[in-house]
């Protein structure tokens, strides 16, 4: 997963080893279930917003396919995922990638 070098930024921009669907399902599912905190709102295909119980959380996600990485005879998804906040406290911020990490973390270990 390659980050933004500047996470103060408003906008931050991830690479990331998956597909822009089955990214959604994610963030719809286990990401945002019954006992997250965050409330996941899809506003466009690919597009979505994400508020917090209690909390001035203003985030926008959008997530765009770009080609495949080939390696050998493996073709591994590349998405371009880009977060946009409002204003939205850095803990907030970090609360937010922190979760994100832990429910997004494709790999061994």
């Amino acid at each position: 997963m390659k980050t933004n070098p500047d996470p103060d930024s408003p906008v931050v921009t991830y690479e990331m080893g998956y597909g822009a669907d089955e990214f959604g399902k994610v963030l719809n599912g286990p990401f945002s279930g019954n006992k997250s905190p965050y409330q996941c709102r899809e506003l466009a295909r690919h597009q979505w917003s994400l508020a917090q119980a209690g909390a001035n959380l203003e985030l926008s996600i959008t997530v765009a396919q770009k080609p495949p990485r080939k390696l050998g005879l493996f073709n591994l998804p590349v998405l371009d995922v880009r977060f946009t906040f409002g204003a939205t406290d850095a803990v907030l911020r970090e609360q937010f990638f922190h979760r994100f990490h832990q429910y997004f973390h494709k790999g061994g270990g």
